[in-house]
């Protein structure tokens, strides 16, 4: 717990000590309780109004015709809209594209569309073992595994300067990155 801020980790036990401990990041006052929106969030973010944008299509997204939040101050144990839900739901681009009523690129040039990237992204995460925020504190327990991830992220197409989207997307789960195991790539 940080700052009296309850994160993703705070259940954690049994992590090895040779393991670092992780560095939370500032969490907002509110944060997205699950990994489908935490995704969405980072993808598009990049190059788009929070606000405006980003916040109204993660709810059209997950929760289609509500107004609800998807936000809470306190982290919930099992993941209302896990990854496997959204990959269901949104087969291809194009159906998370007229559901997100959102075309952007991850980059004028060479780039992806957005959702081609979240879906890249969700895809990766599920390989990883990764469906909800449920799963987070289990890969921080194993350093080998968060690297494998973190470097498949690395790959996705639109992950911008220096990793901006890969680290926006871990401090969205609560940890920055520069505190996330460290294993050297051979």
């Amino acid at each position: 717990m940080a700052d009296g801020v309850p994160s993703l980790f705070d259940d954690q036990i049994g992590r090895s000590q040779a393991a670092p401990e992780p560095s939370l990041a500032q969490p907002p006052r509110e944060r997205w309780t699950s990994l489908s929106a935490c995704v969405l969030d980072a993808v598009w973010s990049v190059g788009a109004d929070h606000d405006r944008v980003v916040v109204p299509l993660v709810h059209r997204v997950l929760i289609p015709g509500a107004t609800g939040p998807l936000t809470a101050e306190t982290v919930l144990s099992v993941d209302s809209h896990p990854l496997p839900r959204l990959l269901t739901r949104f087969p291809d681009d194009e159906a998370l594209q007229r559901a997100a009523r959102n075309r952007q690129r991850t980059s004028t040039r060479n780039g992806v569309t957005k959702a081609d990237a979240v879906l890249r992204y969700a895809r990766t995460l599920v390989g990883h073992g990764v469906l909800g925020v449920e799963d987070l504190p289990r890969l921080w327990a194993d350093p080998e595994a968060w690297s494998r991830l973190d470097r498949a992220l690395s790959r996705i197409t639109g992950e911008g300067h220096e990793g901006a989207r890969r680290s926006y997307f871990w401090r969205l789960c609560g940890v920055e990155q520069e505190a996330a195991p460290r294993i050297p790539v051979v």
